[in-house]
């Protein structure tokens, strides 16, 4: 917040946040911001939840909560009444920020400080989906999300003349941290009210110096409508990609789209911020995810013969813990066990999966993302996930979901297998090939590949479970 004060009285005039319909100068947000925080300052509430729903004046609530040294909870402004109240029920005496003038009625004094929360103060906490039980509350402090910008503007300068733009609700990590460190360099935030590809395009054509932070699956759409329309964006602009893994096949396609297009890709994840970063421009290497983020130390816990095991995290990024009821404690995990697969090569990160996708077939281990990276080279291939499918006698064996390019054009089982005999670094084969349509996905546009194999492969293999 120190810093929007700087951009406030050396840049009043920039746009901080625009809508399309409204926007915001740094003068502006600084008075709108400074003027709800005095009033929420007076509320006797630490813990205030902040409903987002992708509206420039909720994210000035946002801010407001943390000039006023408040933890701000960011949640879904949709979420229904019982997901809502599973929040609730984790905090001792909560207060959900839904109208500003009646929490002003509840404020003893409105209140003005210039002071500010220390660095290890907790920013906020975040909640996970709970899409497979309770909610999960991750802490996060100030420092460690200061730490996250200046190491990206080691790895790719920032400068105040750049614009950047997110698809995806305020209340998800991403969102926020694309708000907060375009804010933090004095740039200007588009905001967007939902995903489209249009909306993306226009965006691209209408501004300069313009950063996009997408997820993989929006990067194929955008790719799958240019090549609807046969169309190439000749604009110079820049991607950053998190979330998941760009395959070989998306890449290449972007580039001859988007031929004059700056990729970036981060690997992390909400518990450890940023954990890698590809820099090279075109096709890297197999598995790789970048070089290490500044400050960044990584552990390969209980690595095979083949040198991959489990990735810890040793961070000054790391977050500050899950939330638990009642604890006051604030300081950041050491060391986080990110449940992914992965390997060092000198200061390049190799990422294979998660540690719970890994296949166990007949005890040799296998990873989705090998098959799924041969398998997506293939022109008759337009989507594919890779899973274990549980079997009596193997313990599991290796099932592919495919949507086809043409359905006219498929491939049979033994033709995908006798393709990847001549690819794979071992000999591998798929067990079974499910063809479908499409591949469901999850609200923030990422994969669910247990919800997949209970969706999809439940009624059509009478051993899984």
């Amino acid at each position: 917040m120190k810093r929007i004060d700087e951009w406030h009285v050396n840049n009043a005039l920039q746009t901080a946040i625009i809508d399309g319909e409204e926007s915001v100068t740094y003068r502006e947000l600084e008075e709108r911001v400074q003027g709800r925080a005095n009033i929420l300052a007076g509320i006797p509430q630490k813990v205030i939840l902040a409903p987002m729903s992708n509206a420039i004046d909720q994210l000035i609530n946002f801010l407001a909560l943390i000039r006023a040294d408040k933890v701000a909870v960011p949640i879904n402004a949709g979420l229904s009444a019982q997901g809502l109240q599973d929040i609730l029920n984790q905090f001792e005496d909560p207060l959900v920020l839904t109208d500003i003038h009646t929490i002003f009625q509840k404020a003893a004094v409105p209140y003005n400080s210039d002071e500010y929360a220390s660095p290890s103060d907790l920013a906020f906490i975040g909640f996970t989906s709970g899409t497979t039980g309770q909610p999960k509350g991750y802490r996060r402090t100030h420092q460690s999300w200061v730490k996250s910008f200046e190491g990206t503007n080691e790895l790719i300068h920032q400068s105040s003349k750049q614009s950047a733009t997110v698809f995806g609700s305020m209340h998800y990590s991403l969102s926020l941290y694309t708000l907060m460190q375009t804010l933090y360099f004095g740039q200007t935030f588009i905001l967007n009210q939902h995903f489209s590809t249009k909306r993306l395009i226009d965006l691209v054509k209408q501004t300069k110096s313009l950063t996009c932070y997408l997820v993989p699956t929006m990067i194929h759409a955008l790719i799958s409508k240019l090549e609807a329309q046969n169309e190439v964006l000749t604009e110079k602009y820049s991607i950053i990609s998190s979330g998941a893994k760009l395959n070989v096949d998306i890449r290449r396609k972007l580039y001859r789209y988007c031929p004059n297009v700056q990729l970036y890709e981060f690997y992390g994840s909400s518990e450890a911020s940023y954990i890698s970063m590809e820099t090279v421009q075109g096709i890297p290497s197999d598995n790789s995810v970048g070089q290490l983020f500044p400050g960044v130390e990584i552990i390969i816990d209980q690595p095979n013969e083949e040198g991959v095991g489990e990735i810890l995290v040793r961070s000054p990024l790391n977050f500050a813990g899950y939330h638990r009821n009642g604890e006051d404690r604030v300081a950041t995990v050491t060391c986080v066990s990110t449940g992914d697969l992965g390997k060092l090569a000198g200061n390049t990160l190799e990422f294979y999966g998660r540690k719970d996708d890994c296949i166990n077939r007949g005890g040799e281990k296998f990873y989705p993302l090998e098959f799924e990276r041969h398998l997506l080279n293939l022109e008759a291939v337009a989507e594919i996930v890779v899973l274990g499918i549980p079997d009596a006698h193997y313990n599991e064996k290796i099932g592919a979901v495919i949507v086809w390019s043409d359905q006219n054009q498929v491939m049979s089982l033994a033709e995908i297998n006798t393709y990847l005999s001549a690819r794979m670094s071992r000999p591998a084969k798929i067990d079974h090939i499910f063809a479908v349509g499409a591949i469901p996905k999850q609200n923030n546009g990422k994969i669910s590949r247990k919800q997949l194999l209970h969706e999809l492969v439940k009624e059509r293999v009478p051993s899984v479970i």
